[in-house]
């Protein structure tokens, strides 16, 4: 994973060197990470050797990541846009849940299924899905089809939104709040994030993007409890892990950001050593992202869509839509 990232890195700083025209193409690690996954996703499902550097990648290195970004925010920062997002937020995630558990049951899905696309479609993705599956006994055909529906469609909306949104809105800080609300995870938002900021320099979609997702990610402490709840109350007894992990990686932001503001306080904000501390934070992040989002994209397994029927995969790139359009009607 930390040679794609450098790879990606070394392609970047070639193509912003080429004279012209060319040098000027909306090209980036996030990108590149991403394309180059995907065309080593075939390879990866032959070398099970390498799950275990996919798991670090996609895991531990992708909280570390989201956590640095603290750095770019003091508190003061983080409760504007955690105010701004936060009503957003939550008619997002409700109105998703509704419809994606809807239209995967119009679409021929069990609840189980049902259920675990919600999670993942609603809250934060995958992190969801593997939440919510024990408790609600999914199979394991369930789990890796929502999984891989997730991962698909959220990669799509990676490329895809930090293109089609600047086209219909103007405001950067709108553009985040939008994928913040619309893409499905974590690793997901923030790439398609700073794919936009780094296609458009200058431009600030990341931090909005960010503190939006988290917010999300927040609420599966409330939602995947009653989740599990509602597919199993009707049991004598109930199995399940209960409340599910408290998502540290967020208190990891929260931490970061209370050492942004402590050390604008202490040093002022324009302190050289401060401003290149910052910095380093933020370039490692994104050399952890990129590696996150080629892991991501190297697990992709299309042959887990066929397992249960293309019905319920449409029914979820259906509400994924629906999603973005909502999204972008609270925005106007």
């Amino acid at each position: 994973m930390l040679g794609l990232a450098v790879f990606a890195w070394a392609l970047v700083e070639w193509q912003s060197g080429l004279p012209g025209k060319a040098g000027k193409l909306p090209v980036s690690m996030m990108l590149i990470a991403v394309l180059a996954g995907f065309a080593l996703a075939p390879l990866a499902a032959k070398r099970p050797l390498w799950n275990d550097g996919l798991a670090l990648a996609a895991g531990p290195l992708l909280k570390i990541a989201v956590a640095l970004l603290g750095l770019r925010l003091s508190l003061v920062e983080l409760g504007t846009l955690g105010l701004q997002a936060l009503p957003l937020a939550i008619v997002v995630v409700v109105l998703a849940l509704l419809l994606t558990f809807l239209l995967a049951r119009l679409a021929g899905a069990h609840q189980r299924l049902a259920t675990l696309l919600a999670a993942g479609t609603a809250i934060c993705g995958a992190s969801a899905i593997a939440a919510t599956a024990p408790g609600i006994r999914a199979r394991s055909e369930e789990t890796g089809y929502a999984v891989a529906c997730i991962a698909l469609f959220g990669l799509v909306a990676t490329l895809a939104y930090p293109l089609l949104l600047p086209v219909l809105l103007d405001h950067p800080e709108q553009i985040g709040l939008i994928m913040g609300l619309a893409i499905h995870d974590t690793a997901q938002v923030t790439a398609a994030a700073t794919l936009h900021d780094q296609t458009w320099p200058g431009a600030a979609a990341l931090d909005s993007a960010t503190v939006t997702k988290l917010l999300r990610n927040s609420f599966m402490l409330l939602i995947i409890p009653a989740l599990v709840w509602m597919n199993t109350r009707n049991r004598s007894t109930q199995t399940g892990p209960g409340l599910p992990p408290i998502p540290f990686f967020i208190l990891g932001f929260i931490a970061l950001s209370v050492v942004r503001t402590a050390g604008d306080a202490v040093l002022g904000p324009d302190h050289s050593t401060w401003q290149t501390t910052i910095s380093m934070a933020g370039q490692v992040s994104i050399f952890a992202f990129a590696m996150a989002m080629a892991a991501l994209a190297m697990g992709v397994r299309i042959a887990d869509l066929k397992t249960l029927g293309w019905k319920p995969a449409a029914a979820a790139a259906l509400s994924a839509l629906s999603i973005l359009a909502l999204a972008l009607a609270l925005i106007q």
